[in-house]
């Protein structure tokens, strides 16, 4: 019998101002803005931004989860993403707006080279965040139009 699987769910709605929306998950909200050049406020974070903090956030925890089953002494992780795109793509210019490489920067305190190593590698195949971007994920895309 297989396992089922989980399902994540997040909703973003425009708020009232332009280039603003708020962003739900489990009952819990943030504000979420469109960059400049698109005619956000640039205030708070932008999508590109949640992507790559998801993907930090997501390391750090599974890093910390690893050190606490292997007992490895984890006493600081900072792990720093940045990713490279041409911004003329979102912008409506005819080039590949894809973040064309991610780099991942994992800062760790207390383990041995060989602990470290473990940790990496635990990120690697553990992360769904890490998994879905390395082995790119199938995407639907579901449009619901609300009459006024």
């Amino acid at each position: 019998m297989s396992t089922p699987l989980a399902t994540a769910t997040a909703m973003v709605r425009l708020s009232s101002i332009p280039g603003r929306a708020i962003l739900s998950a489990r009952g819990h909200h943030t504000v979420v803005d469109s960059p400049a050049p698109l005619g956000g406020p640039n205030e708070e974070l932008n999508p590109l931004d949640l992507l790559l903090g998801a993907l930090a956030a997501c390391g750090t925890f599974v890093c910390e989860r690893v050190a606490q089953e292997q007992g490895i002494a984890l006493t600081a992780i900072t792990v720093t993403c940045a990713g490279d795109f041409d911004p003329r793509g979102v912008c409506g210019e005819p080039v590949d707006p894809r973040v064309q490489t991610v780099r991942v920067r994992l800062e760790l305190r207390g383990p041995s080279q060989a602990e470290a190593a473990l940790l990496v590698a635990a990120f690697q195949s553990r992360c769904p965040v890490y998994t879905t971007l390395a082995r790119a994920a199938a995407l639907s895309v579901e449009v619901m139009v609300e009459d006024l």
